[in-house]
């Protein structure tokens, strides 16, 4: 297809902490000599068999060449049972030769869409293979120009396939969920009813998750409520279900021992709640003394897993000493007595250096705690001081981690610093989560991710190290006998609380295996939450069905017409998008009316949010276009807004019908392309000095490139003395050569974690969007 450019108070157990201290590096005592080469050891994998799903087979040829080419280049870091030098699946996706499944993630793929798809602007970026980017891995391979094209292939074959349809799945109203609420609430004991509240998962039920999804989100939520307890007593999933699609499930403040000003604490941060106009939410509400009778349980599992509301909610005081009283446990003075038992190691997945673990008994069952180091040498090195972290020739520790068993059986986890002062977050130069863009440890939805089967083993490097070494003085050797156990006493304590917690979780009806896409279960529920969202996604967030949300934002135009307009042409709007604007759109595009909880008796905390910048690559602008008609006809002529969060130099590239591509802007007449930051830019401008017209009927591709700084993007080179837009040819082949030739620049093998990191994080600054066009 051708354009045309015209001229013209409890007290509870179970936490893991973080330590920080300013630790001064000093002169290693003459006993302590060095250790030369000690061979590292790999912290052995999880305490319980983890059944992996079968990966599918791939079917017919443009899927087996997509499939070749994410298992060769991909799978070592994202494919759950393919890991290479790794716990866990990075960046919270485990999953990537599970090709159906993906397709439905508009996070990874737009069907029909290729430019507008995360999985291939990682790659356009030059931000995928990561271990290339980060130099760590220089024998990889890097993607082949027919590679690309492969995957690029695949996603557009996507497009004739569209979205699964819920099959004979009856889709439930708002006014349903009330319904369902109000007879089960009438079920319950008298007593109990006021204390009663609800968590759905209906929304995602009507966007069409699956069953083995829908299956993961319900043991999710029971495993969060159960992780953020304050009682002994499992709440079950069998006896939480509330409705016959098992989308609502029943929880009970006292059961969790949190009150109804936890409740409407959490309520008055909750964006999506709304009032159904019927009198029977009325009744509900007023029974339960709440507003909110009930809220989403992908937004409860990513606001709660995290602080401040993880915080709140367990009651974690806000320093660790604090904690150790609570918990009835004195580390200080269990080291002295040597009750504590211990397990050092050099390699860790989490931890940069060596790194001790250490175990206490507490009445609840345990509480391990670990030591961190920004180094491994002098008084940070393990091998040569075993012993601390007081005494004489200690060993001066950075940083630790603590995981403690809550009464109910289940673990909860405490991040602080060396003054004893709590954390949100773990330093990176100490510890880092290769699942969070920040690389930081967050304190509850890392740790559930790590933990994900409770304590994990280790390897001891220290003891046989120490007591075979008589440079070390008896009485070192003699403590480090005390404290550090044989590996097969150790390997006993560790299978011991990690049967503690599977039996927890079976208690609570909960499957202690269970994953998806490779990731635990609560962190899935909150990726989900975290996700961009498609048309139909975003319909069942408003109670309708996705026919029904075009017709209204049709009928009322406005922001409401602009949303619908980018879910049609771009794929999808980040979660944070409609988070900021759900409450005003609610009133015109259905019945129900917003409402808003103040807090009870004190400010809401500024709770987790998310952030679309999260799911682009670091220094890169937040981007999106749109076009000003949900469709075109011949002779039309198009008018595009480009919004950015940053500052940016911005390309726009149109994809005719034939696959012909063409840079509009910057051109001769444009050749200044800075666009500013929230600011719309309209092209073309009202006194441009040409027009863009759509000549004939198909579908238009116009995709937006912004840089974060001046120079070439996609080696594109202009040369406007010669042409006034300048041509790319067939856009498929110049997108893949411009890919290879960005993933071909292999760094240089980077020696030091703290530069590797800094590689990382030093990612391309060009944010990338994409729209589908539809002329007639």
């Amino acid at each position: 297809m051708k354009n045309t450019l015209l001229h013209t108070p409890f007290r509870i157990a179970g936490v893991a902490a973080i330590v920080l201290s300013a630790a001064a590096i000093s002169q290693v005592p003459g006993w302590a000599q060095p250790v030369a080469n000690v061979a590292s050891t790999e912290p052995a994998g999880d305490s319980t068999k983890v059944a992996l799903a079968a990966i599918p087979k791939p079917n017919g040829e443009i899927e087996s060449k997509a499939y070749a080419a994410l298992d060769k280049h991909c799978a070592r870091c994202h494919q759950d049972g393919k890991l290479e030098d790794r716990a866990k699946s990075a960046s919270g996706f485990g999953n990537v030769l599970h090709l159906a499944d993906i397709a439905k993630n508009t996070s990874l793929v737009v069907p029909g869409n290729p430019d507008n798809s995360e999985l291939v602007k990682q790659i356009a970026s030059g931000n995928m293979p990561y271990d290339i980017k980060d130099g760590s891995n220089i024998f990889a391979p890097t993607p082949k120009d027919d590679e690309v094209a492969a995957i690029r292939t695949w996603i557009v074959s996507l497009a004739d396939k569209g979205k699964l349809a819920c099959g004979a799945r009856k889709f439930i109203s708002n006014e349903d969920i009330v319904n369902t609420i109000a007879a089960d609430m009438e079920a319950q004991p008298e007593h109990r009813v006021a204390t009663t509240r609800y968590v759905t998962l209906t929304h995602l039920y009507n966007a069409c998750a699956e069953d083995k999804e829908m299956n993961v989100y319900r043991q999710a939520v029971i495993k969060l409520v159960n992780s953020l307890s304050r009682q002994s007593d499992v709440v079950r999933l069998s006896t939480s279900i509330a409705d016959e699609a098992k989308t609502i499930l029943r929880i009970n403040l006292l059961d969790v021992g949190w009150t109804s000003n936890d409740w409407e604490k959490l309520a008055s941060t909750y964006p999506y709640a709304v009032k159904p106009d019927m009198r029977r939410f009325d009744f509900v509400s007023s029974q339960m003394s709440t507003k909110v009778p009930f809220l989403r349980g992908d937004w409860l599992a990513f606001t709660a897993s995290r602080p401040p509301v993880y915080h709140d909610l367990l009651r974690l005081p806000a320093t660790y000493g604090e904690l150790q009283k609570n918990l009835d446990v004195d580390v200080a003075d269990n080291i002295a007595k040597f009750l504590a038992k211990r397990s050092g190691f050099q390699r860790s997945f989490v931890s940069q250096n060596n790194r001790l673990i250490e175990r206490h008994t507490i009445s609840t069952g345990y509480f391990w705690t670990s030591y961190d180091f920004a180094g491994n040498k002098g008084t940070q090195s393990l091998f040569e001081h075993p012993l601390g972290p007081s005494g004489d020739s200690a060993f001066k520790h950075d940083g630790g981690e603590t995981l403690f068993s809550l009464p109910n059986g289940f673990n909860a986890y405490y991040l602080y610093t060396a003054a004893g002062e709590r954390l949100d977050k773990g330093p990176t130069e100490i510890v880092r989560d290769i699942d969070r863009k920040d690389l930081a440890v967050t304190n509850g939805i890392s740790c559930f991710g790590c933990h994900d089967q409770g304590i994990r083993l280790a390897k001891d490097d220290i003891r046989k190290h120490v007591i075979d070494n008589r440079n070390f003085p008896k009485r070192v050797r003699e403590a480090v006998e005390a404290m550090y156990p044989p590996q097969k006493e150790m390997d006993e304590l560790l299978a011991k609380d990690a049967e503690r917690f599977k039996n927890a979780m079976l208690k609570a009806d909960l499957d202690p295996s269970l994953k998806l896409g490779g990731i635990e279960i609560i962190g899935a529920l909150s990726k989900q939450y975290e996700n961009n969202l498609d048309l139909r996604q975003v319909a069942s967030e408003f109670g309708l069905s996705p026919e029904n949300l075009q017709k209204a934002a049709g009928q009322v135009g406005g922001d409401a017409q602009t949303l619908v307009r980018r879910l049609e042409q771009q794929g999808y709007v980040p979660r944070d998008n409609l988070e900021g604007t759900f409450a005003g759109l609610v009133p015109s595009l259905s019945d129900d009316d917003p409402i808003f909880v103040a807090s009870p008796s004190e400010p809401a905390k500024q709770v987790a949010k998310v952030n679309s910048g999260d799911n682009k690559a670091a220094g890169a602008p937040g981007l999106s276009i749109v076009a000003d008609k949900s469709a075109y006809a011949v002779n039309d002529l198009p008018v595009f807004t480009v919004r950015t969060d940053k500052e940016c130099y911005l390309t726009l590239i149109n994809v005719d019908g034939t696959g012909t591509g063409t840079v509009i802007y910057p051109n001769k007449f444009q050749q200044q392309n800075v666009i500013k930051a929230g600011q719309n830019f309209k092209f073309p401008s009202v006194d441009a000095p040409f027009q863009f017209r759509f000549k004939d009927p198909g579908t238009e591709t116009v995709i937006a490139l912004c840089n974060a700084n001046q120079g070439r993007v996609d080696t594109i080179a202009h040369d406007f003395s010669k042409k006034q837009f300048t041509e790319l040819g067939n856009y498929e082949k110049f997108v893949t050569r411009a890919i290879v030739v960005e993933a071909s620049k292999k760094p240089k093998k980077v020696a030091s974690a703290d530069k590797k990191i800094a590689k990382i994080a030093k990612r391309s600054g060009i944010a990338r969007s994409a729209i589908k066009i539809a002329v007639k």
